[in-house]
């Protein structure tokens, strides 16, 4: 046995000092550099992401339940709110009327208007409106509106002004004349 022993002492001392002969150590240098940097960045940066966020994760099928059940949750929260967008956009193109007594049309509105009327040669160009004066537009403008409210709920509550009315209103198309 002690021969035996030798014999394997003799072996693993043989091998420890004989070191494998490198002739071209640049050339493998070069190799590991090349297949260092043929790794894609974007490849590895989503896989190291994935690495960093699912690490605590051990067992190899559940890592993969979860990556996948991320990945389909974040694509149901892409779908939703594309349709979300999509809705809002349809929404934004309908036409809305509200019927308001109060302040409903805003003094820069009116102004805007009455650039335009001014502009299409209706009304002369120097006449320039104060804020006072557009405010005062607006006020009687209101009122006006709560007027004939109250004017239409008088007529639609008696029976008879109404129909005095519809007969005005039919006498007065007839003298019309018709172009």
């Amino acid at each position: 046995m002690d021969q035996e022993n030798e014999k394997y002492k003799k072996i693993v001392n043989a091998l420890r000092d004989s070191k494998p002969v490198m002739q071209t150590t640049g050339d493998i240098e070069r190799e590991v550099i090349r297949r260092i940097q043929k790794r894609n960045p974007i490849i590895a940066a989503i896989s190291d992401t994935i690495e960093f966020i699912f690490s605590w994760v051990y067992i190899g099928w559940v890592r993969r339940s979860l990556i996948a059940l991320s990945v389909a949750l974040v694509l149901i929260f892409i779908y939703q709110q594309g349709t979300i967008l999509k809705r809002i956009d349809i929404l934004s193109r309908q036409i809305v009327i509200k019927n308001n007594t109060t302040n409903s049309v805003s003094a820069d509105e009116i102004e805007k208007l009455l650039t335009i009327y001014k502009s299409s040669g209706k009304l002369p160009s120097v006449i320039d409106f104060s804020d006072k004066q557009i405010n005062e537009l607006i006020e009687s403008l209101d009122e006006l509106r709560v007027k004939y409210k109250d004017l239409e709920d008088l007529i639609e509550n008696d029976a008879e002004l109404k129909k005095i009315i519809e007969e005005k209103l039919i006498d007065n198309n007839r003298t019309k004349i018709n172009l």
